[in-house]
């Protein structure tokens, strides 16, 4: 019995059970199976030329059955919808008959990849490929190559590589690939029995699997078509991921003392003002980003009357989206609030290093003044130096979290005496600032990474990197030198984001896929930052 299967789509679910036929089931008992079957033969012959048939058969060593093949099969050229085949599953055999006859003069490749497994442990067959021709030759075009991440060098894995003749209208934005693979587990690929010519390729993590480019996917791309010829150098693509769209608000939560508006993607900067008004600094100090950007916190504050305003939120690729606002604050405002913001020690530390810091975790927003202390550092009892920003400490982006810059000659303790007018909460309410005792040692929590960069451009941005690529610290403006203190014991990694053209920017990916990407440098080496350890004189070269 016949299923009727459309090529461009592989409806049929894998393992399917034809009507009338019998269960296929593990026998019970014996040895385990560990032996793939392998293709005893086919019809036609894996190779042959002038083939007139409508249908494709292949038998196996051993009983079989499909799995994933929706996933699995691969068939190039693609072959049109309206050209559906049949698919009839045996013990030892599967066979594809398809409505209409095939194109001529075109070579077909058939790759089933690990669709076809056996019965019993479910061994998939390997190289179960049917190269063949309706014409008097088969074709002998051939890429191959990889495809990596360019932002951490990943292998992408599974990423459909697809062609496009130069010359057809057919695009990856709104047609299937003419021809296609799959990239292995180690980003590698292959694609063999191509018609000679030139063509556009691409490289897809086609998340929608409708193979076509839809943003967020990640995409390679190549800016010229390339020539197919049965030689061709090794190419190496570097997926992106292109960003034409605005940012766009996905939820809005109202609270007593804050009001939140979520984005679909993070944001790398923003603006607020009153509508009909231009944005004040007082009220931008009340909002902050949070999760990565992707969160817009609004404190509530005598700056920030409850109503509608006006909201620029930017992206790192910088795109702008502008949407009116209409904030507002539910109820009274708690009362832990109102008996004063409380703070924290990271990391409730009794030592600390001379020369390391100190850091002060703040529940809600503060402004930090910079005309005058924020407080004073009592070295041994007896000297009293006071501290200003940014010399002896930073605020970070969402004004939570206050670092203190030791580098203190004491011998025994310190005292940092925090000033109470000088750190205030964007809130309006009343902090209860304690002092802060420790003792000090010569043993540092934290580690140090330096060097030096050798390089011929003139732009770029250094960034220090945790294990998962998260952005730890950056250095923007081209440094020739580096150093990166007081890091967190760890694994890091050093990427460079390069600004090839100089206009003061690092350019990803073309929504439009036709400019390529500005380079990155991945050191390849990562660093193990231990505590009181210095990674010192590394060079960077690019």
């Amino acid at each position: 019995m016949f299923v009727r299967v459309s090529p461009a789509l592989f409806l049929l679910p894998a393992g399917l059970c034809l009507a009338g036929c019998a269960a296929i089931s593990q026998p019970e008992g014996g040895a385990r199976d560990t032996e793939a079957p392998k293709l005893v033969s086919s019809n036609p012959k894996n190779g042959a030329t002038n083939v007139k048939e409508q249908n494709i058969r292949l038998e196996f060593s051993e009983s079989v059955q499909l799995k994933d093949l929706s996933k699995n099969l691969l068939i190039t050229p693609t072959i049109s919808e309206k050209n559906p085949y049949k698919l009839r599953e045996e013990r030892r055999a599967i066979e594809l008959r398809f409505e209409k006859p095939l194109e001529p003069n075109t070579t077909y490749v058939f790759n089933f990849r690990g669709a076809v497994v056996d019965i019993t442990e479910s061994n998939p067959a390997s190289d179960v490929v049917l190269a063949f021709s309706t014409g008097a030759a088969l074709d002998s075009g051939r890429v191959r190559g990889s495809v990596t991440q360019l932002l951490n060098g990943q292998p992408e894995a599974e990423a459909v590589i697809a062609l496009y003749p130069a010359a057809d209208t057919a695009d990856i934005f709104r047609n299937p690939p003419y021809y296609q693979t799959r990239a292995d587990k180690g980003g590698q690929f292959e694609l063999r029995n191509v018609r000679e010519g030139s063509y556009r390729i691409y490289a897809l993590v086609d998340k929608n699997n409708n193979s076509r480019y839809e943003e967020p996917e990640r995409v390679a791309y190549l800016p010229q078509p390339i020539e197919l010829r049965p030689r061709l150098d090794t190419l190496r693509l570097v997926s992106v991921r292109p960003d034409s769209r605005r940012p766009l608000i996905l939820s809005q939560q109202t609270g007593p003392d804050q009001f939140r508006i979520g984005f679909n993607e993070g944001l790398q900067q923003f603006t607020l003002a009153a509508l009909g008004q231009p944005p004040a600094p007082a009220l931008a100090e009340t909002a902050s980003l949070l999760e990565r950007g992707r969160t817009l916190n609004i404190l509530r504050a005598p700056a920030v009357p409850a109503g509608r305003y006006l909201l620029t939120a930017i992206d790192s690729a910088g795109n702008r989206g502008v949407d009116t606002v209409n904030v507002r604050f539910e109820g009274q405002t708690p009362a832990t609030s109102r008996r004063g913001a409380q703070y924290q020690v990271v990391g409730n530390p009794r030592d600390v290093y001379r020369q390391g810091q100190l850091k002060l975790q703040f529940l809600a927003p503060v402004r930090v003044a910079t005309d005058k202390p924020f407080g004073r550092l009592v070295e041994d009892s007896v000297t009293r130096r006071p501290l200003r920003l940014p010399a002896d400490g930073t605020l970070s982006p969402d004004r939570t979290l206050l670092t203190v810059n030791l580098n203190t000659r004491a011998r025994t303790g310190i005292v940092f005496v925090p000033d109470t007018t000088a750190i205030l909460a964007i809130g309006g309410q009343p902090l209860r600032l304690r002092p802060v005792r420790l003792r000090v040692t010569d043993q540092a929590s934290t580690g140090t990474i330096s060097g030096t960069i050798n390089t011929k451009y003139r732009g770029f941005e250094l960034q220090l990197l945790d294990q998962n690529y998260q952005i730890v610290r950056t250095v923007a403006g081209g440094p020739r030198t580096f150093r990166f203190d007081n890091v967190d014991p760890g694994t890091y990694r050093l990427r460079v984001l390069i600004d090839a053209d100089n206009d003061g920017r690092w350019r990803g990916g073309d929504p439009k896929l036709r400019v390529p990407a500005e380079p990155v440098y991945l050191l390849p080496q990562t660093q193990q930052v231990r505590a009181n350890w210095e990674i010192e004189n590394l060079v960077l070269t690019f």
